[in-house]
């Protein structure tokens, strides 16, 4: 391999501490300029330095999903900070809703009371809004950047909200199909990884196409990384209600099915979480061609591809998958 060739080979996409640092400065920069009272802001700050949120140490990959879609555009990733910064402030939201919803535990839950959590999660989620919204003395690049992003956050959330009526809404009712669980799952997990994608895309490109490109990656990611979560959920009846409320997930739904209501909690593993499992790997493998995919309409694709690779390596979005 001569000179010219290696100086073409993408370089490590991020650097994940200078990323956390940066993330977690903006985070603590919007929570100190918003008018909230200083309990609120201390309650906020105290959800959001969990020990799986970027103020607890953590970069997670929601929030890596605008940086590394911005990053693979073109652009550096630190133009996407603030769609990561939205991003996880609209994902902290979303989770504290539906642990609400859900009837779930959870430490600020527990340790707030669900009213105070309800508050907290609609003042989170009105912060992404205001981070997003641009000044009068920035660039006009810049305002669309914003309102790209913006606009993506809010579609992904109207797309996201019915998905979570349907689970709630049918929760109990007699078992889906398998494609009405999938579909339930889609709606949910993919349209909000897809929202995130494109919001960070937002920042890099002002190219619709290429920044559909890395919707459509987002959206099946999301997908695998619910279906990945409900899984989960359903081997956890200790921490989840899913099979309690006989949630319509695809281990759930498919346990039901087969007529063994009775024992449910073992029947779950004699199919459903099998099934689960074999349709999280056939999305994952939608999802690598959906990188290809976007990747080969990216500036540079070999660097598009070394970053967006990254994000099929890591299971915190299946871990944490939110839904509204």
């Amino acid at each position: 391999m001569d000179a010219g060739a290696r100086s073409s080979e993408p370089e490590a996409a991020i650097d994940e501490g200078q990323a956390l640092d940066a993330v977690q400065a903006s985070l603590r920069q919007a929570l100190a300029a918003s008018p909230w009272p200083r309990a609120l802001a201390d309650i906020a700050t105290d959800v959001l330095s969990d020990h799986t949120r970027p103020l607890g140490g953590r970069l997670t990959p929601w929030t890596l999903l605008p940086l590394c879609c911005c990053a693979a555009t073109g652009g550096d990733w630190r133009r996407g900070l603030r769609a990561a910064t939205a991003v996880e402030l609209y994902i902290t939201a979303l989770d504290l809703f539906d642990d609400v919803e859900d009837g779930d535990s959870s430490e600020p839950i527990d340790r707030y009371g669900a009213p105070i959590v309800l508050n907290l999660a609609t003042a989170l989620l009105a912060l992404t809004h205001v981070v997003l919204s641009p000044s009068t003395t920035e660039s006009n690049i810049e305002a669309a950047a914003c309102h790209r992003a913006q606009d993506a956050l809010w579609e992904g959330l109207v797309v996201a909200t019915s998905g979570q009526h349907l689970d709630l809404s049918t929760a109990g009712a007699a078992p889906l199909s398998v494609e009405e669980c999938i579909d339930i799952a889609r709606r949910k997990g993919g349209a909000l990884a897809e929202a995130c994608s494109r919001a960070g895309a937002a920042f890099g490109t002002d190219d619709p196409a290429l920044i559909e490109r890395l919707g459509l990656l987002g959206r099946s990611i999301g997908l695998y990384a619910q279906l990945d979560n409900d899984m989960h959920s359903a081997g956890d009846a200790v921490r989840k209600s899913d099979l309690a409320r006989r949630k319509q997930t695809v281990p759930v739904a498919v346990a039901r099915a087969a007529g063994k209501s009775d024992a449910l909690d073992d029947a779950v593993w004699r199919g459903g979480i099998q099934l689960a499992y074999a349709l999280v790997h056939a999305e994952r493998a939608r999802a690598e061609e959906a990188l290809e995919a976007a990747a080969s309409a990216c500036p540079n694709p070999a660097y598009a591809r070394a970053i967006l690779a990254s994000l099929l390596t890591r299971r915190g979005i299946a871990q944490a998958s939110p839904a509204p």
